[in-house]
């Protein structure tokens, strides 16, 4: 009877220390598990300056993360060829391009870079914001 009632607690015992362990072992516990390979995650860099030609832009000041990579108050290249343009049609020629943004024009770029070291030049840009030649308001009122 002694050994029947010690084995029945040496069981529920290692159930106990068993239980624990296997509900750490579920997968997505806390969630810090699917952080591991995030070493340098992509992020949202806002570059405000003014348009200096051939895909340049002189950086007055930008986001926090331009701030923190030492992007600002400098000239920085872009990658301009799949970025969406949002400037109106300066030259009338029907098409809204690149050709649309003139040297000297205040414009805000937009860009999702390494957030801890964003890379080489050219960055590639998702947007360019041409605020001295803004694109026509679509009339919504159709």
């Amino acid at each position: 009877q002694m050994n029947v009632r010690r084995s029945l607690i040496v069981a529920v015992g290692v159930a106990a220390l068993a239980a624990p362990g296997a509900a750490g072992a579920a997968p997505g516990g806390n969630g810090k598990g699917k952080q591991k390979g995030k070493k340098n995650p992509t992020v949202q860099y806002v570059f405000k300056g003014t348009y200096a030609g051939d895909g340049a832009v002189d950086v007055s000041h930008g986001n926090n993360h331009v701030r923190k990579g030492n992007l600002d108050d400098q000239t920085v290249q872009f990658d301009l060829a799949s970025a969406k343009l949002v400037v109106g049609d300066t030259n009338a020629d029907a098409v809204v391009d690149l050709n649309d943004v003139v040297v000297g024009d205040a414009v805000v770029v937009k860009a999702r870079l390494p957030k801890r070291d964003p890379g080489d030049q050219p960055f590639a840009a998702r947007q360019l914001v041409d605020q001295t030649h803004p694109a026509p308001e679509e009339d919504d009122a159709a």
